[in-house]
């Protein structure tokens, strides 16, 4: 799960959670996508919720600048930035504003008309189910078999916004 920094060149990576069930959690997650938003710089949301590569990804990156995950976890150029609070302080005092100068602006903000912005969308095979139907030629049964198109969530990457 190792990330190059130089991948991330000029990029803003965010790790958030969508999951309401912690509500301060929840919360910082979208102010922090919402200063990046009225900055009006492209970053990518990598959620946590949606794909548990994520979660395995930011426990290694964060181990890596030995810090404990805490969610939202904001990398800038590959190199990690902080939380909520570390996020809100550079916001309030242009710190942030010039650390973004670098990063590619977004003209028109929208959410993709797919995926409502979310990256992932049900799986075009089994329909977010998880499984998909295996018909044995030989004595018509139906088998159900674990779906390999789409991840632990029945999700598949957004193919419009995703890229």
């Amino acid at each position: 799960f190792q990330v190059s920094t130089v991948l991330e060149f000029g990029r803003i990576v965010i790790y958030t959670t969508s999951l309401r069930v912690v509500r301060t959690t929840f919360e910082r997650c979208e102010l922090v996508r919402k200063i990046f938003q009225n900055h009006r710089v492209k970053f990518e949301e990598k959620n946590i919720a949606l794909n548990s590569d994520y979660g395995k990804e930011l426990d290694e990156r964060c181990r890596s600048v030995c810090e404990v995950p805490s969610l939202p976890v904001v990398f800038i150029d590959g190199h990690y930035l902080g939380g909520a609070e570390k996020i809100l302080l550079m916001n309030e005092s242009g710190e942030l504003q010039d650390l973004l100068t670098k990063i590619e602006r977004v003209q028109h903000p929208h959410e993709c008309p797919s995926c409502g912005g979310f990256g992932f969308l049900p799986c075009s095979a089994c329909h977010g189910s998880k499984m998909s139907v295996f018909r044995n030629c030989f004595t018509d049964s139906f088998k159900a078999l674990k779906c390999i198109a789409c991840n632990e969530n029945g999700l598949q990457r957004c193919r419009s916004c995703a890229g």
